[in-house]
């Protein structure tokens, strides 16, 4: 894709080969900005190729707008949630949100921040990419983590709306989009001025410690110097002490470092890891288990881990934490709950250890404990 410049406006464009990949279905719903956010598309006759061609005149690159103001970045962040809440209608409509160009160079915004509006690729998609997972082909990560979001996303916000978006839960990523539309706090800049008796304090003791020295009277001059000194130390401590106020951040968030591997610290939090591969694409997932009891199965309202597929119960198995050990009690249907391929008993509690694998049904979880 490229920026091009032109007396009749700005437009992205992109080159395709095949003029019969196009969905006239898709082109429409941009046509008619269904459900927003798009940019304006014109499919273009070239030599032996087409041009798709973006009109984004009278916007702003966002890659390339300079350091936000406060105000500015609310209002951005703003229509980030009113994008991902977009993002999350698209499957109504039978269009897939993978097919949202999301490089923060080809994302764009208007002169008061309030709108963002991106490329719709229009061309036919497999029904398996109609679900918020297919984000992750969209380049969510990058698209997050890059520079001109810096500001405006906290650490911990990117790692709950990727976790939502991998989870493929659109509800999820509903809350999460309405978390960020809500302003940030104001920051309360730490004062390095004295308040005013320290002033006069400060200068009442500069002023004696001259006028004994005038005078020749040196201890007395340095009895005050002394003074003067141990005053200045003891308020550079009070300012070096005082808290710093600045944008709290969230509660989770080495829960979430630790999901997704972005750091090398050491987590002190006790949590039980289930390592899940997708029959279809082979991909790992990860699912933890911080509270005392976690539900697994293929019902999303009543399980705490919830796994789409036909072959689990609604409510397959519980695991709990009682002291510092885990068990598990097969709760299935079929009794079709394994540990290390031994079929449990109904009902019944089974400690279970880091490097065993839990089976529901026909999916497995690797166990980590840490």
């Amino acid at each position: 894709m490229e920026i091009r410049k032109g007396p009749y406006g700005q437009f992205v464009i992109r080159k395709i080969e095949d003029i019969g990949s196009i969905h006239n279905y898709t082109q429409r719903l941009i046509a008619e900005n269904i459900p927003g956010h798009m940019l304006p598309l014109y499919v273009i006759p070239a030599v032996s190729t087409y041009e798709l061609s973006y009109d984004f005149s009278g916007l702003k690159c966002l890659s390339l707008l300079p350091q936000f103001q406060r105000s500015e970045i609310n209002q951005l962040r703003k229509a980030l949630g009113d994008l991902f809440l977009s993002l999350c209608d698209l499957p109504d409509y039978l269009l897939s949100p993978g097919s949202v160009i999301l490089e923060d160079k080809f994302v764009f915004t208007d002169d008061s921040f309030t709108s963002l509006r991106v490329c719709f690729d229009p061309v036919k998609i497999p029904s398996g990419k109609l679900n918020i997972r297919s984000l992750s082909d969209a380049g969510i990560r990058t698209f997050l983590n890059s520079e001109s979001l810096s500001a405006c996303l906290t650490p911990d916000e990117i790692d709950r709306i990727i976790y939502a978006v991998e989870q493929n839960d659109d509800e999820l990523l509903r809350q999460e989009a309405n978390r960020i539309m809500i302003p940030l706090p104001e920051p309360e800049a730490k004062s390095l001025l004295l308040d005013l008796n320290e002033f006069k304090l400060t200068f009442l003791l500069s002023l004696l410690s001259l006028i004994f020295m005038l005078l020749k009277f040196p201890i007395l001059s340095l009895l005050v110097v002394t003074a003067e000194v141990l005053f200045a130390v003891k308020t550079y401590r009070k300012i070096k002490d005082s808290p710093e106020i600045t944008v709290a951040s969230d509660s989770d968030s080495t829960k979430r470092r630790m999901l997704f591997g972005d750091s090398d610290e050491v987590c002190a939090i006790d949590a039980l890891i289930l390592t899940v591969s997708d029959p279809g694409t082979g991909k790992e997932e990860k699912r933890a288990v911080y509270t005392d009891k976690a539900a697994i199965g293929s019902d999303r309202f009543l399980c705490d881990i919830y796994v789409p597929d036909k072959e689990m119960s609604a409510i397959h198995a519980q695991i709990k934490k009682i002291g510092n050990t885990y068990y598990v009690c097969d709760l299935s249907q079929d009794n079709s709950t394994f540990i290390d391929n031994v079929r449990l008993t109904p009902g019944q509690d089974y400690e279970i250890k880091t490097g065993q694998v839990l089976m529901c049904g026909i999916r497995e979880f690797r166990i980590d404990i840490i």
